[in-house]
């Protein structure tokens, strides 16, 4: 009798730290391997977020320095929609309107240059963190 009982209580350990084995190595693997799969989508949502943010404001920067002129004139402002058809007389609204191209494309070309280097340091930001989860994969096989 009394070893039947020991031979169920051994067998009741065993089960125990069969389940306790279970949930240390795959439990606690797949909090972490989501934990860094969370952490790997958010930093390439971030610089694909980031891209999308650059290009468009460069893009409403360039429409809003066209349209300047056209907003002075047309603005309730006598004063300032007089001054703005003056400058447009005497031909300054092209000129600056060109200059503002000219200008613009300057900008554009630093930004762009600015954003490849951005681009070098996000890939190997999301090489290393796809590097972290291709581990804790092996590990958790």
């Amino acid at each position: 009798m009394i070893a039947g009982i020991l031979g169920i209580l051994s067998a009741i350990g065993f089960i125990v730290k069969f389940v306790k084995d279970f949930i240390a190595k795959y439990l606690v693997h797949s909090v972490i391997i989501s934990a860094q799969f969370a952490i790997t989508a958010s930093t390439i949502v971030f610089v694909i977020l980031f891209y999308t943010f650059t290009i468009t404001s460069l893009v409403t920067l360039y429409n809003k320095g066209l349209e300047i002129f056209d907003y002075a004139s047309n603005s309730g402002l006598q004063s300032l929609a007089c001054f703005a058809h003056l400058v447009d007389c005497i031909g300054l609204a092209s000129a600056l309107e060109n200059g503002f191209t000219l200008f613009y494309a300057s900008l554009s070309t630093i930004v762009i240059f600015h954003l490849f280097k951005f681009t070098f340091h996000a890939m190997k930001i999301i090489m290393n963190e796809v590097f972290k989860l291709g581990l804790l994969l092996g590990q958790a096989v």
